[in-house]
């Protein structure tokens, strides 16, 4: 299991990654990437320069723990085809190639039955490259909740979560579950407004620089009764990952790789940022190349199977993707901070056709079509993903883009 350390309060970024220098490479922990790299400039300079560079080498920004390839890996098999595409795009038609133009992707896979329709890299990334998560990371943390719920580590989804976590003493989690930690429906005020400096996800980068996220978590406030309303925070994710850290009893990392990574046949190393205590940042801080992400989509395409191995029941694949409670459901829902849906950690598009998604900022989505079988991977470094506006659009031209792949 990685170490757990403490450190003392840290003024900056560089500070605390240095503070990570004791740990060793027998624990998968890479520190600021490669001695050819340079010195690490801290994690907020993944955000200057050259993103497209920056999104796939996270491991120079921060400490990081490793996931090694699957020794068993999923190979894709590519079937090459012309796609002859255009949707609706802000009330445009536009051509594949001129969405993938707008919306500053650099690696873009569709898959149909399993099988590579169309594979294509731009601004450096490759077939082997690993690009940041962000918060597609949520979709890959829910699973390892679900795994764990059946190894029953956890007995119910009902359960309080303080009941596995006696240390969130914070009375904005009384009588929250763990269920509504997965639907985003922990009542907690958290504002995740990423263009607002003063908003609560960028204040905690601050924060937990002096204490740690569990002792962050127990000075937030509860904004709304819990069940009841949809209200996206990341901290709900973070929340998880501290979950399972304890009633697993291993790292994240280590977790995911026995139970997942090395299963569904991972072909190239993943990363998983961490902080100052060597806990993984569960809301966003994973890395991967987009035919492994792709794989996330494929499990819950074949029902929580490779092959004929169970990775995970059918039953939780359904589940998690299908929005059952009112405050959950896509449309103008004045229950939810959101028109698109939501479930465990998994988003469906505001017109559902039964349809999912895994996305984060800067145009990270995993989109999944059952009814085609149909599984779509975008890999961006795209700030027009922060307008509303513009973030709906691009998952509604890749729902109609899903929806057209029907032989």
């Amino acid at each position: 299991m990685l170490t757990k350390i403490k450190t003392k309060a840290a003024l900056t970024v560089f500070v605390a990654i240095m503070q990570f220098s004791e740990l060793s490479n027998a624990q998968s922990v890479t520190i600021g990437g490669t001695p050819s790299d340079g010195p690490s400039a801290g994690f907020m300079s993944m955000f200057t320069g050259d993103l497209f560079t920056n999104f796939r080498h996270m491991e120079r920004f921060a400490p990081v723990s490793t996931m090694t390839p699957s020794p068993n890996p999923w190979k894709l098999n590519p079937a090459p085809t012309k796609i002859n595409f255009q949707g609706n795009f802000l009330g445009q038609q536009i051509t594949l190639e001129e969405f993938l133009e707008i919306s500053n992707t650099s690696s873009f896979l569709i898959l149909k039955n399993g099988e590579l329709l169309f594979e294509e890299y731009r601004h450096g990334d490759s077939k082997t490259t690993t690009h940041v998560s962000f918060s597609v990371a949520k979709s890959f943390v829910s699973t390892l909740i679900g795994i764990a719920l059946e190894e029953k580590l956890i007995a119910n989804l009902s359960d309080p979560i303080k009941k596995y976590l006696p240390e969130l003493d914070s009375e904005a989690f009384e009588d929250v579950t763990i269920k509504h930690v997965l639907q985003m429906s922990s009542g907690v005020r958290f504002d995740e407004t990423y263009t607002d400096p003063n908003s609560d996800i960028n204040k905690m980068g601050l924060l937990v620089m002096e204490m740690s996220y569990l002792e962050y978590i127990n000075t937030l406030q509860r904004e709304h009764e819990p069940g009841t309303y949809n209200h996206y925070a990341s901290i709900n994710t973070q929340l998880l990952g501290i979950l399972l850290a304890r009633i697993t009893g291993r790292s994240l990392t280590e977790y995911m790789v026995e139970k997942f990574w090395h299963p569904l046949g991972m072909e190239n190393p993943g990363h998983w940022v961490l902080d100052e205590q060597g806990y993984e940042l569960a809301m966003g801080g994973m890395s991967a190349s987009a035919r492994d992400y792709a794989k996330l989509g494929l499990l819950f395409l074949n029902k929580g199977t490779r092959g004929n191995a169970k990775i995970i029941s059918s039953e939780w694949i359904s589940e998690a993707t299908t929005p059952t409670e009112s405050h959950l459901l896509p449309g103008n829902n004045t229950q939810s901070s959101n028109t698109a849906g939501y479930q465990y950690q998994w988003w469906t598009p505001r017109n559902w056709d039964d349809d999912f998604l895994a996305r984060g900022i800067w145009g990270q989505t995993i989109y999944i079509h059952p009814k085609n079988q149909v599984v779509i991977v975008k890999l961006a470094a795209d700030q027009k993903n922060f307008d509303p506006k513009i973030k709906l659009a691009y998952i509604d031209y890749l729902q109609e883009l899903g929806q057209s792949l029907v032989n």
